[in-house]
């Protein structure tokens, strides 16, 4: 089955990160991805992973794909433009190696448990 995966940027402070997915694991919260163009190959209730440092590290469900605009719950930032957005538990897998990259990729994910 096709789901997505993005890249954290390496920078990031996984502890800070980690109170982002606290804040979404019930499901009342979304995080978003921003995004060039749509993703064609998944869907609302499909599996978005996760690329950080090197290693696809678990995944999470996309809850929306589409064009949104709000303000940052985390920095205050105004965005605005296209977004994948996922919420729920994050789901911790064995970590596979993956070079970090921009933007999204489509992954074969019958294999990643």
């Amino acid at each position: 089955m096709k789901a997505l995966l993005i890249t954290l940027p390496k920078e990031i402070d996984w502890d800070e990160y980690q109170k982002e997915l606290d804040a979404v694991k019930d499901w009342k919260n979304e995080m978003n991805f921003k995004v060039s163009s749509f993703p064609t190959q998944v869907d609302v209730g499909g599996k978005c992973y996760l690329c950080y440092r090197g290693n696809i590290i678990g995944w999470m469900t996309i809850t929306s794909i589409g064009e949104k605009s709000f303000s940052c719950g985390t920095t205050g930032k105004p965005w605005s433009g296209k977004f994948v957005s996922r919420s729920g538990p994050f789901h911790r897998i064995t970590p596979v190696p993956c070079k970090g990259f921009q933007g999204f990729r489509y992954i074969d994910d019958d294999n990643l448990k």
